[in-house]
């Protein structure tokens, strides 16, 4: 019997974009609803019958209007909220074109992984925060 087991279960596809000097595109939640205000690594939820790498892409092109290829997966969380858990099945990807836009988001900037630090996650980020610093050195 898993811990999960009366919860709702979110599974969601997450990009890592990196642009051609490595920074990582991050976007900032609309202020309303869930986690309102946080900064996160963009994706949505993966629909019946879609890959996730399908997912990654299609969310990237709905939610900021840009092209990415998506690449090798970078870590599985699994993360317990009150209502709800989730599983965020995260992916490399790179940035092929376009001009990132805030169609689902208030605010989208370009960051070095160092700069990340000065932006505020919801806890199931640290994670990809932290198998980012891991590969990078």
């Amino acid at each position: 019997m898993s811990k999960y087991a009366n919860l709702p279960h979110k599974k969601v596809g997450v990009a890592v974009i990196r642009n051609d000097v490595g920074e990582i595109l991050i976007d900032r939640r609309l202020a309303e609803g869930l986690m309102g205000g946080l900064w996160e690594f963009p994706g949505g939820k993966i629909e019946p019958n879609e890959t996730v790498k399908e997912c990654i892409k299609r969310e990237i092109l709905e939610e900021l209007g840009i092209e990415i290829e998506v690449g090798e997966e970078l870590i599985t969380i699994n993360h317990e909220y009150t209502q709800f858990y989730v599983t965020l099945i995260v992916h490399h990807c790179r940035y092929l074109g376009g001009e990132p836009q805030t169609i689902e988001c208030q605010e989208v900037r370009w960051v070095t992984l160092r700069e990340i630090e000065d932006f505020t996650f919801p806890a199931a980020n640290s994670q990809i925060i932290t198998a980012l610093r891991l590969i990078s050195h």
